[in-house]
């Protein structure tokens, strides 16, 4: 880790302290690819700006393999390594290079082989190869597969092989994300980087400047995003991701379908919920599953990723505890939502359960649902205004 130069051109940042007296943070260069970018990456897939790439669906990230082999088509040995491969919950694969400011590789180089995997990722990675691995990363974070898929896509009923399936049809049809995760990027390396983008409509080409700072004996990572502008965003409009026969829900046809598979304290209950989840949610979101309907309220004071809890319309709540770790308030409010389940209703959670989305099914909460709305609204309301 060492300290970047006096003469560096890039704007400052400061702690502001008690009093109005201001600090700058000091801007530190990485020595360590591997532990200083690499590494906080795999640790921390939101340091990918998910809510900059599409802020009306933020992105959120499983990883299939840190240093993704490539294997040569003539030989089939491994030729070289993707930094990183990710997918998001669209099933859309991302391509991630990490490099140092001071990185020899030619631009040349890193773009070209960038573009290598977008163009023949299909012939080099077949479903279940991504699968076994996607299967390896997430036991080795304490969970299954299909837990780790709900961690990205909570509101629908995706199958682990339908999900395979449509990032292998991503690869084959090109829809691809490149992103170049970078401590610092040079203006032609943006400059390549809009115009690429504004030429294609299925792919992503993108650079996350992940500038460090120190304060105090701790590290600060900012990242942004670079080569989205408007005119790229317009582009990509004309062309969606892969979605099968995915269905988009709203109030109406949730409610619709509730009614035809519930009884009529269940429907009572959820139009409770739901009524609740209006009054202390910034939005709702509606799920995408093909047959069960599901709602997720959102609330960015908590979390900006997704929703703090799924409503199906099998009257059935998932507890999005996996999702409630991005700060510590965030994560105050995940022990105490745990508490408060626990209490109410004798919840027994298995080890890791911070990591995971533990259902509560009908006959647990219907029979107490408006304590239990009263309470959750309670509990939401004790953190709406912290930040």
């Amino acid at each position: 880790m060492g300290v970047a130069g006096e003469d560096s051109l890039m704007a400052k940042v400061y702690v502001v302290r008690e009093g109005g007296i201001t600090t700058s943070m000091q801007r530190i260069r990485c020595k360590n690819e591997d532990q200083e970018l690499q590494l906080i990456l795999e640790n921390n897939p939101n340091l990918l700006p998910g809510e900059q790439i599409n802020p009306n669906d933020p992105r959120r990230w499983l990883m299939i393999e840190r240093e993704m082999p490539v294997p040569d088509p003539s030989s089939g040995s491994d030729r070289w390594s993707i930094d990183f491969f990710f997918v998001d919950q669209s099933g859309m694969p991302t391509f991630i290079e990490c490099k140092r400011y001071d990185d020899s590789r030619s631009r040349r180089e890193v773009i070209g082989q960038m573009f290598d995997y977008a163009a023949n990722g299909h012939y080099y990675w077949t479903q279940s190869v991504m699968r076994d691995l996607a299967e390896k990363n997430a036991s080795a974070k304490g969970l299954s597969l299909e837990e780790a898929i709900q961690s990205i896509r909570p509101d629908d009923d995706l199958g682990v092989d339908d999900f395979f399936q449509r990032i292998e049809d991503n690869l084959r049809e090109g829809q691809v994300r490149l992103v170049f995760f970078l401590e610092e990027s040079s203006m032609e390396l943006r400059s390549v980087v809009d115009f690429l983008n504004k030429q294609m409509e299925r792919s992503e080409v993108l650079i996350v400047e992940a500038r460090q700072y120190l304060h105090e004996g701790t590290r600060i990572v900012v990242p942004t995003l670079f080569g989205y502008t408007e005119e790229a965003r317009q582009v990509k409009r004309t062309v969606t991701v892969t979605s099968g026969s995915r269905r988009k829900w709203d109030q109406e046809s949730f409610f619709a379908d509730a009614r035809a598979k519930l009884d009529q304290a269940s429907i009572s209950a959820l139009q409770h919920l739901y009524e609740a989840c209006i009054s202390f949610s910034d939005k709702t979101r509606w799920g995408t599953g093909k047959i069960i309907g599901s709602f997720n309220p959102l609330i960015a004071n908590i979390c900006k990723c997704g929703g703090i809890i799924s409503v199906k319309t099998t009257d059935q709540i998932e507890l999005n505890f996996g999702w409630l770790d991005e700060t510590d308030s965030s994560a105050l409010f995940r022990d105490d939502l745990k508490e408060f389940v626990v209490t109410m209703f004798g919840l027994e959670l298995q080890d890791g359960w911070e990591k995971k989305y533990p259902k509560l099914d009908a006959e647990i909460w219907v029979p107490k649902a408006d304590i239990f709305i009263k309470g959750l609204t309670q509990l939401i309301q004790k953190y709406q205004g912290n930040v």
